[in-house]
C-alpha cells in the first residue's frame, strides 16, 4: 500500500516538473514575437543597417532557441528517469 503511494508520487511529482519545463516555451514565443518586433522598428528607423540588425536579431533567436531545446532535453529526462 505504502510502496503505491510512493509511486503515485513519484509520477504527480513528475508531472508537476513537466509542466514546470514547458513554461520556457511560452517565454520563448513571447520572447520571438518581441524579438521580430524589434527588428521591424529599428529596421525602420535605420535602414541602412538591416544586414547589421538581421544578424544580430538571429543570433537572439538562435540563443532564445538553445534554451527552449534546453528544457525540452531536461523534461525527457526527467520523464525517463
Amino acid at each position: 500500500m505504502f510502496k503505491a503511494f510512493l509511486l503515485l508520487l513519484v509520477i504527480a511529482a513528475k508531472t508537476l516538473v513537466l509542466g514546470g519545463c514547458m513554461l520556457p516555451i511560452a517565454a520563448g514565443a513571447m520572447g520571438t514575437s518581441l524579438l521580430f518586433s524589434s527588428y521591424s522598428i529599428s529596421v525602420s528607423r535605420n535602414p541602412e543597417e538591416v544586414e547589421t540588425l538581421f544578424n544580430a536579431t538571429l543570433m537572439g533567436f538562435a540563443l532564445m532557441e538553445t534554451f527552449i531545446f534546453t528544457s525540452f532535453i531536461v523534461s525527457y529526462l526527467i520523464y525517463l528517469t
